[in-house]
């Protein structure tokens, strides 16, 4: 990879401040109209649970992403063992990967083989796993290691996915192509009628940078991140979809180091979502944009048969204001659909979508005195969670909870810089509750504030500059120490990130 100035590997925290992703088979579609085009097809859920064994390769290689010379990438290759049929799939010709489906209910035995010449471990994103299987830094292997993951798939059917989560390694092997996929059926989200097989596609989004010779250009910030000056979809520019006049289910992921989008089509057509982080909500939510930071994740609905053959349609980020930095103040186009060609369809977008019955906050163990997380900085160190820098064991006394416990948490984002931040925790879904902007720009806050993706089951949630955020969270039932950290990459491998514990 390309380094124009200092690459964050063997900096100091301090020294890097001054330098300024079981269903049945999946297979892919092939030969489609557009030479951009990569697209998930799947048969549908078997209704039994199954033993899934997959060794898991953390390597390098290349890969054609542009004209010219191939781009070195690091990346994860997947190799399902006997008795696992049917449950992984490659996007041809891109670096991310593997796709994993599975099953509310499957038994998950992951072999990680480290080829590559510096520590690694593997956070599954959104998953509610012992912390022992949950990829803390303190379990991260060296070159040539292997860890072994087993637990049991409990969280709902929904977009899950996988990458590093290596201290002070996070954001570049990330950035170079580490991620993967797992999608998650469970009998509820199979009854629903929705898009599925060639009309059910991922979209992992990602922004990059390239030198002349087409490798990977990374040069983080501290303050805004890293922020590249084109968009890559599941690993390719100018990703375009071959569509029909059909309904398809997009499944979005913001894989970005840092970049937020504010989403729209092109058209003017509303944004119409159908699920988050934690799958299916309980009903359909039309908003005229979409703000989505790094790691979170949704799926939408979106509604092709009334174009016209010959269509074309752009799925784009708009500028906004006030993220911190240059984030959000240029527009991409991210994606784009053809309308192709006309097939028939029936599907009409369901009223109700899931059993989803939010918590009561009356009935939080600390209703009228929120768990307080502020975001500060501390000067010549960066941004911090709760007052401190990243330690890898330590908990502060605030940081010590009760399994099962029912609690509201309060995230605070009103110091300076004002910069936006997606904090992201480990081990169990929230909701959120409420947002208060405190101190932030009224009108910058009016252009982003529709979009917010707050409904539904959240691992993910967007922190504007001047916000108190309150999130309404069950912890799990294991016990032991979980993250919680920024999903700006760069700022976690900063230190932006802290344990929590879960005591019996």
């Amino acid at each position: 990879m390309t380094d124009h100035g200092q690459s964050p590997r063997g900096f100091d925290r301090r020294g890097f401040l001054a330098a300024g992703g079981a269903l049945g088979s999946a297979a892919f579609l092939q030969g489609l109209a557009s030479a951009q085009q990569r697209t998930v097809h799947r048969a549908p859920a078997s209704t039994a649970w199954q033993r899934i064994e997959l060794d898991l390769v953390a390597t390098s290689g290349t890969v054609q992403i542009r004209a010219g010379t191939p781009t070195n990438v690091y990346r994860y290759t997947g190799t399902l063992q006997p008795g696992s049929l049917g449950t992984l799939a490659n996007i041809p010709g891109s670096h991310l990967g593997p796709i994993l489906f599975a099953r509310t209910g499957d038994k998950l035995v992951t072999r990680l083989d480290n080829q590559l010449p510096e520590d690694h471990i593997v956070h599954f994103h959104g998953l509610d796993v012992p912390p022992a299987m949950d990829g803390h830094p303190m379990d991260q292997v060296p070159p040539g290691g292997t860890f072994e993951y087993h637990f049991r798939i409990v969280n709902r059917a929904g977009t899950y996915w996988f990458h590093p989560h290596t201290d002070m390694l996070t954001a570049e092997p990330v950035y170079a192509g580490r991620a993967g996929l797992l999608i998650v059926s469970d009998d509820e989200e199979q009854a629903v009628p929705l898009p599925r097989g060639a009309y059910d596609i991922p979209l992992v989004i990602q922004d990059r940078k390239f030198d002349a010779n087409n490798q990977f250009v990374y040069t983080p910030n501290a303050i805004e991140g890293f922020l590249g000056d084109r968009v890559l979809v599941n690993g390719f520019e100018n990703f375009t979809i071959s569509a029909a006049t059909r309904v398809y289910r997009f499944r979005v992921i913001n894989g970005s180091q840092s970049r937020i989008y504010k989403l729209v089509w092109s058209d003017g057509t509303p944004i119409v979502v159908i699920g988050s982080e934690g799958g299916l909500l309980g009903a359909p939510v039309t908003l005229p944009y979409l703000m989505l930071s790094p790691g979170e994740r949704v799926e939408l609905w979106a509604d092709f048969r009334s174009k016209p053959v010959g269509t074309q349609i752009t799925l784009r980020t708009q500028v906004f204001l006030g993220a911190g930095g240059t984030n959000g103040q240029t527009p991409f186009d991210v994606a784009f659909v053809s309308i192709d060609r006309a097939e028939p369809e029936t599907l009409v977008l369901p009223p109700v979508l899931s059993a989803y019955t939010p918590f009561n906050p009356t009935s939080a163990v600390n209703y009228g005195n929120p768990r307080v997380f502020p975001i500060t900085m501390l000067m010549g160190t960066g941004f911090v969670l709760n007052g401190a820098l990243f330690q890898m064991s330590a908990v502060a006394p605030n940081e010590i909870v009760k399994r099962g416990d029912l609690e509201i948490i309060e995230i605070t984002n009103t110091g300076a810089p004002s910069v936006a931040h997606p904090i992201h925790f480990h081990g169990r879904h929230f909701q959120v509750l409420s947002r208060t902007n405190v101190s932030g720009n009224p009108s910058y806050y009016a252009a982003v504030s529709a979009g917010f993706a707050d409904h539904g089951w959240k691992d993910t949630v967007l922190v504007w500059p001047g916000e108190r955020v309150q999130i309404l969270m069950r912890y799990s039932q294991y016990t032991g120490l979980f993250l919680y950290h920024c999903h700006n990459l760069v700022h976690e491998d900063m230190g932006m990130m802290r344990n929590y514990r879960i005591d019996p």
